[in-house]
């Protein structure tokens, strides 16, 4: 029996050191880039004596061979260098469209209406004509350009008075006079005289189409916002020199006008009957709108009227007729700022 224990002693341990040297010499796998080595198995420890064999039992009945066990997936290799990201679907912004109602207008049951004749009195206003005129260096008048005028009406008189009634001492530049553009502004008075007038209202509703309002405005906002273009002429630019033009003689032909006249304005109407806001459109002469303005305001018009209540409302007013002026010219000013544009 101990012969028998030594044999099975011997061979256990034969065989955990040949197990051994085994797991020694098997080869280690290299990592993949960017995969940490899996940790190696911990190593059972060999039984310090082996048991005794235990007696030879039956032979179990035959069954079904075992499933294998699934084979771990290898592990997808990490590449250097991390690929780009792939977009993805964004939250969408929803699509909105103007509305086309018009914000001005309401859908008054009973419209507002003007006086069976409004009133158009004689009225004096203020008006600014500016105009750039060639002056050669002998101080003879070449040309004229009204850059800003009130009074298209009689825009061939204007530069007829510039061309043929006035004088200027030309510009020096470097002591010798040279060839440049004069810029002045004509401070104007206008007489305006309404001979024959049509005027209309019409309610401004929702569906109005809103208008392209008139772009002429205050005269020194204008004038400090207007961007100098030097002249492509040959001409020296009024910066650039030590004299500019000066006028001499300023004898003004432009002085009266009759004819047709047209103008088109928006005007609020309030609850009270009085219009208190005005939106030029058209005029045929600029000078026209300030003179509504002094004029509208003056009339008292029947308000428009929603489920039995006076409201505001905005309306259309088309005037049309035939009118006189009467010009003063009360002050020529002599600018520093080039409006000759090529």
């Amino acid at each position: 029996m101990r012969q028998v224990r030594t044999i099975g002693l011997a061979s256990a341990l034969a065989a955990a050191f040949a197990a051994a040297v085994l797991a020694q010499s098997a080869p280690v796998p290299t990592p993949t880039p960017g995969e940490a080595p899996a940790p190696a198995p911990a190593e059972t420890p060999a039984p310090a004596s082996a048991p005794p064999a235990p007696a030879e039992a039956p032979a179990p009945p035959p069954t079904a061979a075992p499933t294998a066990a699934p084979t771990a997936a290898a592990p997808t290799p990490v590449p250097m260098f991390a690929p780009p990201r792939r977009l993805v679907d964004v939250p969408l912004v929803s699509i909105s469209k103007l509305s086309t109602d018009n914000p001005y207008g309401i859908a008054a049951e009973e419209p507002a209406t003007l006086p069976v004749k409004p009133p158009f009195p004689e009225l004096m206003v203020p008006a600014g004509l500016f105009a750039a005129v060639r002056v050669d260096p002998t101080g003879r008048i070449v040309a004229s350009k009204l850059v800003r005028d009130p009074l298209p009406s009689l825009a061939a008189e204007s530069k007829r008075s510039f061309e043929q009634r006035w004088s200027f001492d030309p510009a020096v530049r470097g002591g010798a006079p040279v060839d440049s553009w004069a810029s002045v502004r004509l401070d104007l008075q206008v007489e305006v005289r309404p001979r024959e007038e049509q005027a209309t209202l019409s309610p401004v509703t929702p569906s109005t189409p809103l208008p392209v309002p008139s772009d002429w405005g205050d005269d020194t906002k204008w004038y400090e916002s207007f961007r100098v273009n030097p002249p492509s002429d040959g001409t020296v630019p009024l910066e650039q020199v030590e004299k500019a033009p000066v006028p001499r003689k300023t004898r003004w032909g432009a002085d009266s006008y009759k004819g047709p006249f047209s103008c088109r304005v928006w005007i609020r109407v309030g609850a009270a009957g009085r219009i208190d806001k005005l939106i030029p459109i058209q005029a045929s002469d600029p000078v026209l709108i300030p003179y509504l303005r002094k004029l509208v305001p003056t009339w008292t018009v029947k308000p428009a009227r929603m489920k039995g209540q006076a409201v505001d409302s905005w309306n259309d007013l088309s005037i049309t007729g035939t009118l006189a002026y009467s010009i003063e010219v009360r002050q020529v000013n002599n600018l520093k700022k080039t409006l000759a544009t090529p």
